[in-house]
């Protein structure tokens, strides 16, 4: 009699294992903007190099990761916490280590609409109105002369750095470099590879 109990209990259960579940469907919004999601997020690693070799630690030892305040101090110093908070943008954000003493033209880092690296094929418009020039070359992807999360060549050599970060209103992309205003690409011609 326990024997059918139990079998008869193993098929009960087992038999809603195929059953279809009615399951609500959760809510696709992240609940941050642009502007949320940057201040949350983590950057890449910072090792202490040469510095640290003195202090007793190894050249690749983590002592941090890089931070994105500086950009956000651009972004409300240009007034346009507001803009990325509603406008839907992909922002391509420089760490706190690439800004360091030198001015962020914020709007040449913003691209209208939502692009992912991937896509990236090719020229790109700014919101400022200017051209970003697209470049791949050794398995990196350029615009102007930043790296669209640069991606360590070999063992040891780096860290990797965010990209398609969602938001709720746009994409983040994380770059090595400032974005420069009046950047142009060198011409082959004028020198070895493209290098005046």
């Amino acid at each position: 009699m326990f024997s059918r109990i139990v079998l008869a209990l193993a098929l009960l259960t087992g038999a809603s294992a195929f059953a279809p579940r009615f399951v609500a469907r959760q809510s696709t919004a992240l609940n941050a903007n642009i502007v949320d999601t940057i201040r949350t997020m983590q950057g890449p690693n910072v090792v202490w190099g040469s510095d640290g070799v003195l202090l007793g630690y190894e050249e690749s030892d983590v002592k941090g990761t890089d931070t994105f305040n500086s950009f956000l101090q651009a972004v409300s110093a240009a007034g346009l916490d507001a803009e990325l908070a509603s406008g839907e943008f992909t922002v391509l954000v420089p760490t706190d280590t690439a800004l360091a003493g030198k001015p962020c033209d914020v709007r040449l880092h913003m691209i209208p609409g939502r692009v992912s690296k991937a896509s990236i094929a090719g020229n790109v418009a700014a919101a400022s109105g200017q051209t970003l020039y697209y470049k791949r070359f050794a398995r990196q992807t350029f615009l102007n002369d930043a790296v669209i999360g640069l991606v360590p060549q070999g063992a040891a050599t780096g860290s990797v750095y965010p990209v398609d970060v969602a938001a709720d209103n746009g994409v983040i992309h994380v770059i090595d470099k400032v974005l420069q205003p009046g950047w142009t690409p060198v011409s082959e011609e004028a020198g070895l590879g493209g290098i005046a």
